[in-house]
């Protein structure tokens, strides 16, 4: 019999919001090259950009890119990354209000839940609450079940100790929790630590080209559907209970539909 699910593991950015609401382009183009030119000295957005394209690829998270590349010499001569720095930059500068908005659907459902919240980003903390307050979902991921980069590096999603230290921290196994991602990457990661997942692919037919933007902006990870390590597919996160309904009985039992 498979293990009771107790925990539900949610990323933040392309999954509690849409893919193609623009704000993941408005996020990891201008805001984050114009940091990187005013704070870290980069020459122009262009040189910028192919760095963080470089190192993000690599690691899917924009403080481990630019950590991991002033390690290597990477930065312009005498800069210093901080991540503290980025996540008040994307934090006061971006705007949250034009591009998130609640969604009434995922909120009330979220809200019905039976199991532990958990929300687990590559992004930071700061910028993480941000994102939260925008979605109307603050309360639902207290502190102490919100988990950004800094609370996981050196590591980061997706490598397995990201994981680790996110479940030790709420009391599950990885049996017990259900990772719902955006992320191809991520999903392979939590799949093969042994949690069950959930694919938000985003949704079809909608804006087509900001979607393609928001891809572009996250080299070598879009979605797969095809991919054994995927559980199930949603096109939204506020899917997920008509999806798996189980989840939201007492007990939650783990019941996925066929593929």
């Amino acid at each position: 019999m498979a293990t009771a699910p107790t925990t539900l593991v949610f990323d933040i950015d392309d999954t509690l919001y849409d893919v193609a609401c623009g704000f993941t382009t408005h996020r990891n183009s201008d805001a984050v090259y114009d940091f990187m030119v005013k704070d870290l000295g980069f020459e122009s957005s262009a040189a910028a950009k192919a760095l963080r394209d470089e190192y993000f690829a690599r690691y899917h998270s924009t403080v481990k890119a630019l950590t991991v590349a002033e390690a290597e010499g990477k930065l312009p001569e005498g800069a210093c990354f901080d991540a503290a720095a980025l996540s008040e930059w994307w934090a006061t500068r971006l705007d949250f209000e034009r591009y998130l908005k609640p969604d009434e659907a995922l909120n009330e459902s979220l809200r019905r839940s039976p199991l532990t919240l958990v929300a687990f980003t590559n992004g930071p903390r700061r910028y993480a609450a941000r994102v939260l307050e925008a979605l109307g979902l603050r309360d639902l991921f207290p502190d102490e079940r919100l988990f950004a980069v800094e609370d996981v590096m050196p590591a980061c999603k997706p490598e397995p100790a990201a994981f680790a230290a996110v479940l030790e921290r709420v009391g599950a196994t990885a049996e017990e929790a259900i990772m719902v991602e955006d992320s191809m990457k991520n999903i392979r990661a939590a799949k093969a630590i042994g949690m069950r997942t959930v694919l938000v692919r985003g949704r079809q037919g909608g804006d087509d080209a900001s979607k393609a933007a928001a891809e572009a902006t996250k080299p070598g990870d879009a979605p797969q559907e095809d991919d054994p390590a995927i559980d199930v597919v949603i096109d939204a996160a506020n899917e997920l209970e008509a999806a798996l309904p189980c989840l939201w009985q007492t007990p939650a039992v783990w019941k996925p539909p066929a593929r």
